[in-house]
């Protein structure tokens, strides 16, 4: 008797067990797959953004294939007035770009930055006196950006890769 007892137990067990694992794999496992597929399209999303940062790198352009075009007078720019002062404020600037040496255009174009240097001071003045004496001293790479962006847009090339505000007073 005591042996029937013992086996209706061990079966009520085996029973409970396979109920149990029954619960967790529809209970638990479509939620640990979904958590899963979440932790994996982040993951993707991250090494996405670590590949792009990384062609970034790759398209960067040795030293030694740069050439330095040093914009000759220093710019005196008229800057916007701050709406509580009626002072106007002046930025003196001295600029330089960088010019890929390795560029298909660069020896067709190469030539023509000094020919066009009036108007490169142009684009420098017009993008630095959109802002006043504090949003230059804080927004110095934006306009860098902006300025960099309309000399490719004028040229219809990227072989200038950079541009360089070496001074920058603003007063």
């Amino acid at each position: 008797m005591k042996k029937n007892i013992l086996t209706i137990i061990i079966l009520a067990l085996g029973i409970l067990n396979m109920l149990l694992t029954a619960i967790i794999v529809f209970a638990v496992v479509p939620t640990t797959m979904k958590t899963n597929n979440l932790i994996s399209k982040v993951a993707s999303s991250i090494d996405l953004e670590l590949q792009l940062a990384n062609d970034d790198t790759k398209d960067s352009v040795a030293i030694s294939d740069i050439e330095v075009y040093k914009i000759e007078n220093d710019m005196t720019i008229n800057l916007k007035n701050n709406a509580n002062d009626s002072e106007n404020h002046y930025a003196l600037v001295s600029a330089s770009l960088s010019i890929n040496m390795k560029s298909e255009d660069y020896k067709t174009l190469q030539p023509t930055v000094s020919t066009n240097e009036s108007y490169i001071t142009e684009i420098f003045s017009d993008e630095i006196s959109k802002y006043t004496m504090q949003e230059v001293k804080l927004n110095k790479d934006k306009i860098k950006a902006d300025i960099l962006k309309r000399i490719q847009e004028h040229f219809k090339s990227d072989f200038i890769i950079s541009v360089s505000i070496g001074k920058l007073v603003v007063e």
